[in-house]
């Protein structure tokens, strides 16, 4: 999957070193992404430190955070929301 934004891609290879494969092929903009890349709770906690890491951006303090799971979509929407200036 070839995406032009950045923050997506970045999410994709976020989501891939999680897994130890690439997950591109397995998700669509709006696939659900805990259920496409079948998710557990340390994966998402992961996931949620690299965030924090990597980007500066605070993730699952906010109970809607894991509604941005549902979607790549949705995760990148809030990670755009979230970045620091």
């Amino acid at each position: 999957m070839a995406t032009p934004d950045p923050i997506t891609g970045t999410l994709i290879g976020f989501l891939s070193d999680i897994k130890g494969r690439d997950v591109a092929p397995d998700l669509a903009a709006d696939d659900n992404a805990l259920r496409a890349l079948n998710l557990d709770s340390l994966e998402t906690v992961e996931l949620s430190v690299r965030l924090e890491k990597d980007l500066g951006v605070e993730f699952g303090k906010d109970p809607a955070d894991l509604a941005a799971l549902e979607s790549l979509h949705g995760l990148t929407a809030l990670v755009r929301d979230r970045l620091p200036a």
